[in-house]
């Protein structure tokens, strides 16, 4: 377990933001710019990261154990949408934003964050287990999380289901299961695309929050037990129920760590491309990521306890 390591994961993540904040400031991104990187994460990047997640991961973990794993990750989505069914209500927010409210909660930065983080605390061999869990995350994400920001009003509408992250989701799991073999150089290109995902996003969420006055941040008091609920409440209910069905530390502790990932970043892009309320989202990414330095290092020592 390395605390400095999580910690200086977390500040690489400010970093980048605060570099995108300045290039708003000096005219350099500005909305326009902003929606055209949205695109490229969303139609490009973020797709490569999913595919190449599950392309450089090796393992010697059975198709058992894999199966097993799989079906805790979708009870641990389970346990947190389960946790959010109340959660507009109880905040009084606008009705436009409760979908994204509830998908601030549910669905963190379990790519970008959750490799180095999980690695730092379990080792190499928790990578496998991370890469798995991006596969069943990407789908809801770009499925349920789209319907949810988009303010569908609960209407399913199959166009939010034919967007790039989607397909690559399901084209991973193909890859997966049937061990379908693919070239070295589409490995390795998917690779280095998907390294834009992570820095584009936070360089647009630093443009998006320069638009907003600073103290505006932090008086959006919705976030706070938004960011409550998602860094402790979702990640301690999630070790309480999976305690009882995981007796491998190493599985129980990764899906422990990943529930407990502040808002994922997908969450501005979504909402720049859907329609959403992508100020509320960048300021919820901001937030959650500001508080998770202190929750992560906790959570992993209530693990290790």
């Amino acid at each position: 377990m390395n605390i400095s390591e999580i910690i200086s994961q977390m500040a690489v993540l400010f970093i980048i933001l605060a570099i995108g904040y300045c290039l708003n400031k000096l005219k350099i991104l500005d909305s326009n710019s902003n929606k055209l990187l949205t695109k490229l994460v969303l139609n490009i990047a973020m797709p490569c990261t999913i595919i190449y997640s599950v392309l450089s991961r090796k393992n010697g973990v059975s198709g058992r154990d894999t199966a097993f794993f799989m079906l805790m990750i979708l009870l641990t989505f389970a346990i947190a949408f389960v946790l959010v069914i109340p959660l507009p209500r109880l905040l009084r927010n606008q009705k436009e934003d409760s979908g994204l409210y509830r998908y601030l909660t549910v669905f963190g930065n379990v790519g970008f964050m959750g490799f180095p983080v999980a690695m730092s605390v379990f080792g190499e061999e928790s990578a496998f287990y991370v890469a798995l869990f991006n596969i069943p995350f990407s789908l809801l994400a770009f499925s349920v999380g789209i319907m949810m920001i988009s303010g569908s009003g609960g209407e399913i509408n199959p166009r939010l289901f034919i967007n790039p992250s989607l397909i690559a989701s399901v084209l991973a799991i193909l890859i997966f299961f049937f061990k379908i073999p693919i070239p070295v150089i589409i490995t390795k290109t998917a690779g280095q695309l998907g390294q834009l995902t992570t820095p584009v996003a936070m360089l647009v969420i630093g443009s998006t929050l320069a638009a907003i006055p600073p103290s505006e941040v932090f008086r959006q008091w919705r976030l706070y037990p938004v960011s409550f609920v998602k860094l402790i409440v979702v990640p301690l209910i999630t070790w309480l129920v999976l305690r009882i069905l995981i007796d491998d530390p190493l599985m129980l502790g990764v899906l422990v760590v990943l529930a407990g990932m502040p808002t994922a970043t997908s969450a501005t892009m979504i909402c720049m491309e859907y329609g959403g309320n992508e100020k509320l989202a960048s300021k919820g990414v901001f937030i959650t990521t500001l508080f998770s330095m202190i929750t992560i290092p906790l959570l992993v020592i209530m693990l290790f306890a």
